[in-house]
């Protein structure tokens, strides 16, 4: 076992573990407004080339910061400056910084006073403080005369002017260019491992309170996985419900991260990526995984997400499969196992048919531990 701190690989066998235990989905968490409150999902319905349903659709950008075309919003924002100046594959939008937006980023102390929840079948943003509870603003984004209202009540909070914008098509306001060299959308899906965020808080010595998933705002959240096992995932598919997802990347982490106003103080009062770099060198400032939807279908909380097996072993286990099957065929041509053996199930099957689906049996006994690799 790895201990908090201790920059040493795991060993070969931890890691073959960690791909054999299925995680668990304990949360599924929209944002539909980017940097404003999560939306509790009891499942979604995933499919290629987008993330969750109207997941960060919306964006509060500021008036006065580079411009954003809504018809051409690919690459529209990023985790870092370096490639801001990118020219998406389909027009010449460019991929802002988050630096753009009233966001968890630019403001996460006055973003946190706020509880906010949005109604997906009626578009309705509801803004409350959090404190309190009292009614700040009620309004549909889509519609002109509420959106009027909602950019008004935004520009007057933070003291300078901002929009509502929302991209057409499957494009989402994410923080990574992780997606883009596999789909114009660049939509992906943030997960974090809860026993990640537990093994940071005791690493820390954070108890009260400890640190919770919901200050990395993912998309998903597992349990049941080993920490920091998400990392080997990678470069891998995973079964999750009935859907096909890729590992693209881990989540580098900003200080948008450094203020819980649910679980924490709601002041940014730890700093979260020095902890990581601090505790876990061999990680660096990093916690979570970025995917992308390969084969769509439905995910639910309990559903379980899984590692498939590596190209490679497919290809090793069907070459294994394939050769056996030949020679067990070349053994029938110069054979009559019917005449050179009694009938070993009376006669009801013949001798080959039996041998062929031994074989296959035995096959697939024996290639079944091969799909945790």
């Amino acid at each position: 076992l790895q201990r908090a701190g201790d920059s040493r690989p795991t060993s070969s066998r931890t890691q073959l573990s960690d791909t054999r235990m299925p995680a668990v989905v304990s949360d599924l968490w929209r944002y539909a407004v980017k940097g404003l409150d999560r939306d509790s999902l009891d499942s979604v319905d995933l499919q290629p080339g987008a993330g969750f349903p109207a997941d960060r659709r919306w964006a509060l950008h500021f008036e006065d910061a580079e411009p954003f075309d809504p018809q051409q919003p690919a690459r529209l924002q990023g985790a870092h400056g370096a490639g801001a100046e990118q020219v998406s594959k389909g027009g010449n939008s460019r991929w802002l910084h988050k630096s753009n937006f009233l966001c968890a980023f630019t403001a996460p102390e006055l973003l946190g006073e706020l509880e906010t929840c949005f109604e997906g079948a009626s578009d309705v943003l509801t803004v409350r403080r959090r404190s309190s509870g009292e009614l700040l603003l009620r309004a549909c984004l889509t519609a002109a005369a509420d959106l009027a209202r909602a950019e008004a009540w935004f520009s007057e909070l933070h003291g300078r002017a901002v929009r509502v914008v929302q991209a057409s098509g499957p494009h989402h306001f994410g923080n990574t260019p992780a997606g883009f060299s596999h789909d114009p959308s660049g939509c992906v899906i943030h997960l974090v491992n809860a026993a990640t965020v537990a093994s940071l808080s005791a690493a820390a010595s954070l108890s009260s309170p400890p640190l919770h998933p919901a200050r990395f705002r993912p998309n998903i959240v597992v349990s049941a996985a080993p920490e920091w096992s998400e990392f080997r995932w990678v470069g891998r598919r995973v079964r999750a419900g009935s859907a096909i997802l890729e590992v693209l990347s881990r989540t580098v982490r900003c200080p948008a991260v450094n203020v819980d106003a649910r679980h924490g103080s709601g002041k940014a009062d730890i700093d979260v990526p020095a902890l990581l770099s601090r505790h876990y060198p061999q990680h660096g400032p990093y916690l979570g995984v970025y995917l992308r939807v390969v084969r769509g279908g439905v995910l639910r909380v309990g559903d379980t997400i899984a590692v498939e097996p590596a190209p490679w072993v497919l290809a090793l286990a069907a070459a294994a499969a394939a050769a056996v099957l030949a020679g067990v065929e070349v053994l029938l041509a110069s054979h009559d196992l019917d005449e050179s053996l009694p009938p070993l199930t009376g006669g009801a099957i013949d001798n080959g048919t039996l041998l062929r689906a031994s074989t296959l049996l035995v096959l697939a006994l024996l290639l079944h531990p091969l799909q945790r690799l």
